[in-house]
């Protein structure tokens, strides 16, 4: 598994067929969703202006006010606002940091997606899945992978992480990629492995090799999602960028830069 593993991480858009791609377009619109159901909402607004007062360049959206704010900011914030697997806010934050278009973006998310299935109900599930998106989004290489899950893992309690101890993890997995793009000392950074018994996880999940036994075995209803999107978005967001939106989801390998997707 640990080859597969490496086959994830490296993992670039034309990895799957027209139709999974549709399914990773369909799961990232359902998370827009979420976040935008949620915009305006006391506690994320207060949490927005909280993140915004430490000022910063604009890289990432925030869902809670529709502003741009550094990706770290937005990753932690969007974490908190949205009940979803931390890959989607680490993941995007990541891709409109480095200005990166939707192929990228597509690619991270299947990745991730596939990775958080093959460990089942694995407490750690959703974290390597997020740990590979990350690492795809900043087509990080080997040493780069073993700085991100080195300096994500050391010395941290990984269980039942909610609430903003999740959203900490969120900005912690944006950073910790960022800085593994980059070579750096052993004393600066922490180096590590997946634990053998994640691996394991995920060995007994399903040992097929292929990448997308998850997203081709998905059913979604496209027709239900886009309309539920609709509804989340209503009132929070204009109404012709409600249809914007979708339109640029579903064409996303099309987009040749996401943070002007994202822009108002």
């Amino acid at each position: 598994m640990q080859e597969w593993l490496e086959r994830a991480r490296q993992a670039v858009w034309p990895e799957w067929s027209y139709e999974e791609m549709i399914n990773i377009k369909l799961c990232f619109l359902q998370y827009l969703g979420t976040g935008f159901a949620q915009k305006e909402a006391e506690e994320a607004v207060r949490l927005a202006e909280h993140l915004e007062a430490f000022g910063g360049e604009e890289q990432a959206m925030l869902f809670a006010t529709g502003n741009m704010v550094t990706a770290a900011q937005a990753a932690l914030g969007n974490a908190a606002l949205c009940d979803a697997p931390l890959l989607y806010p680490a993941v995007l934050a990541a891709i409109e940091l480095q200005n990166k278009g939707g192929k990228e973006l597509t690619a991270a998310l299947g990745a991730g997606l596939e990775v958080t299935y093959r460990m089942g109900d694995h407490p750690q599930a959703e974290l390597l899945g997020a740990l590979i998106g990350v690492a795809n989004a900043f087509e990080l290489d080997e040493d780069g992978w073993s700085v991100l899950v080195g300096t994500v893992l050391h010395g941290r309690h990984l269980t039942a992480v909610s609430g903003m101890s999740r959203a900490l993890l969120a900005h912690d997995l944006l950073l910790a990629g960022s800085l593994a793009r980059d070579e750096w000392g052993e004393g600066m950074t922490e180096r590590g492995e997946v634990p053998a018994e994640w691996l394991q996880a995920m060995l007994v999940q399903t040992g097929e090799p292929g990448l997308n036994t998850f997203i081709r075995a998905l059913d979604l209803n496209a027709d239900e999602i886009i309309a539920e999107f609709r509804a989340q978005a209503a009132d929070k967001i204009p109404a012709p960028h409600i249809e914007y939106y979708i339109d640029a989801v579903m064409g996303m390998e099309d987009i040749c830069c996401v943070p002007l997707f994202f822009r108002r």
